[in-house]
């Protein structure tokens, strides 16, 4: 069997959670590239002690940071002890007690690392997603390199994860047992491919829609200027403006 933790709370309010849609230009084309796959620069994904603890929330922004990075700069060696550093200074996890091993917000580690910073890079903002929005789920994906979505789990995908299938809806899914936080990097017609426990996952669209509580693009401007400019279709010049504004 697969050895699995969780770690991810409830979605939480934070004031400067912008709205994505708001920056999608209005003569861009109806719909996103049929296809997206971010993911396929990174030849071996870590685990970043998310089989022993529920550090998933800075799991899922490690691999964020390395998948960046692998297509501009170079990819950045985030290690475990920068991903327990952060889960210490956000979720209250203390080395060696199980009883502080509780999990945290996304939204609370975003701000964090807009702030403070994690792993020696700092984020510009993020902007919420609508999961159900599946069109502006794929344009996020295209356009920020991914997004950061919080999901509930059910028992079936962990039965699923352990047969390496896909994740898909199934009549008896056994019940929700966990709140997880990965990053989706790709897409395709049938679903998407997120980053989970140190390897790729599939899962369908219906099971995205179903089971993801919450999706952010996360605003790196090291990743929108990789090529001098805006990516496709960015209304640039507006989220620059509104995250001033949050800072000021």
């Amino acid at each position: 069997m697969f050895a699995y933790r969780f770690g991810k709370d409830a979605p939480k309010f934070n004031r400067k959670t912008l709205k994505v849609n708001r920056y999608f230009l209005s003569d861009a084309p109806q719909f996103p590239p049929e296809k997206t796959y971010w993911e396929y620069k990174i030849g071996a994904w870590p685990m970043f002690d998310n089989d022993s603890l529920g550090d998933c929330v800075f799991a899922c922004g490690a691999h964020m940071e390395e998948n960046w990075s692998a297509h501009t700069t170079g990819e950045l060696d985030v290690t475990d002890e920068q991903v327990l550093a952060a889960y210490s200074a956000v979720g209250g996890y203390v080395p060696g007690d199980p009883s502080t091993d509780n999990g945290a917000a996304i939204t609370d580690f975003l701000a964090y690392w807009q702030t403070t910073g994690f792993a020696t890079r700092k984020i510009d903002g993020w902007a919420s997603v609508n999961p159900q929005l599946l069109d502006n789920v794929k344009k996020s994906i295209y356009l920020f390199g991914g997004i950061d979505i919080g999901i509930q789990v059910p028992q079936s995908a962990m039965d699923q994860t352990n047969a390496g299938k896909p994740w898909d809806i199934v009549a008896d899914d056994g019940g929700i047992i966990g709140g997880h936080s990965i990053p989706v990097l790709g897409y395709g017609g049938a679903g998407c491919t997120c980053i989970t426990w140190g390897m790729l996952q599939q899962m369908s669209w219906d099971w995205f829609a179903k089971y993801c509580d919450e999706a952010y693009a996360v605003v790196t401007l090291d990743w929108l200027n990789a090529q001098g400019e805006a990516p496709n279709h960015l209304n640039l010049a507006a989220l620059r403006a509104d995250l001033a504004a949050l800072k000021a």
